[in-house]
């Protein structure tokens, strides 16, 4: 989920506002990403809330080394090349992520290593008695819990079509690119966001806008 990292950022500034430390504390987010959202409203969102408790953004700065004996973090800046240290007292660190290596030694991975897939039927390119959706495929959207659910039930229509004989890609079930990533803000406020993965436009589900946090949110995703 791209929003997970941004999480901790967002709980940890009201914890630390709730401890009355925060006039003693500097919140730091850096990513290697070029946006803090790959959806333009929600980043804007994000954006807006980071600057309004001022929660300092890096894009596009990696993490590249971690000295723990001196509280030192060094990051590249993607852009320059050029290296920065950042000293801590609270370091958390979201590491890179990637299928796993045995697709990619098979068969059935493109050149990225994921389950190579039609991305709206979620049927193997070569392979027609194979199917894959979630955090292997090759479907080009969030790797969240929302979005499986929704391939899910694309994925069972279809893989039962291809059982019964009778798969036709044509007017087989399409998976649209859905993807929710509920992006927690403070202990009781999220911005519910979903898109689709394929479009990055906003998919929302309810007659209000998604991009503003709301406790009504929290408390959908916490029951």
């Amino acid at each position: 989920c791209p929003g997970a990292a941004i999480k901790i950022a967002y709980l940890a500034e009201d914890r630390f506002t709730k401890n009355f430390v925060r006039n003693r504390t500097k919140v730091i987010y850096n990513t290697a990403m070029g946006k803090i959202f790959s959806v333009d409203k929600y980043a804007d969102s994000l954006n807006r809330i980071a600057k309004e408790r001022d929660i300092q953004v890096n894009l596009q700065t990696e993490l590249t080394e971690i000295h723990s004996d001196k509280h030192e973090a060094v990051f590249k800046d993607i852009k320059t090349g050029e290296s920065k240290v950042f000293n801590y007292n609270l370091l958390h660190v979201v590491p890179p992520m990637g299928p796993p290596s045995f697709i990619a030694e098979s068969k059935i991975g493109n050149a990225a290593g994921w389950v190579d897939v039609d991305k709206y039927t979620l049927q193997h390119v070569k392979y027609p008695n194979i199917f894959s959706l979630g955090d292997s495929s090759s479907a080009p959207t969030s790797k969240t819990a929302a979005a499986i659910s929704v391939q899910s039930g694309v994925l069972k229509k279809n893989l039962l079509a291809a059982i019964n004989g009778n798969f036709d890609p044509s007017l087989a079930a399409k998976y649209d690119g859905y993807a929710s990533c509920p992006l927690l803000v403070g202990r009781d406020k999220l911005v519910l966001a979903e898109f689709s993965g394929y479009t990055l436009k906003p998919m929302e589900t309810f007659p209000f806008d998604q991009g503003v946090e709301r406790k009504s949110m929290y408390y959908l995703t916490k029951e």
